[in-house]
């Protein structure tokens, strides 16, 4: 039942629209953030570090906000 009630509201048009709208005012604008952070910590990396120490410290500041 539970299933059967995410498949409509999945394929609800009015729903898909009111998701898209949320994403773009709310998540959209936060991860374009935090991919330009990304980069520029990609940039600034020591070319000597270890890649699994730079993607703990990439992770740990993404996390922490």
């Amino acid at each position: 039942m539970l299933l059967s009630a995410a498949r409509k509201a999945a394929t609800d048009p009015r729903l898909q629209a009111k998701a898209r709208e949320a994403y773009e005012q709310n998540a959209k604008p936060v991860i374009d953030q935090k991919a330009g952070e990304l980069r520029q910590m990609a940039t600034e990396r020591p070319s000597g570090e270890h890649p699994a120490r730079f993607a703990g410290r990439a992770l740990k500041r993404l996390l922490d906000g």
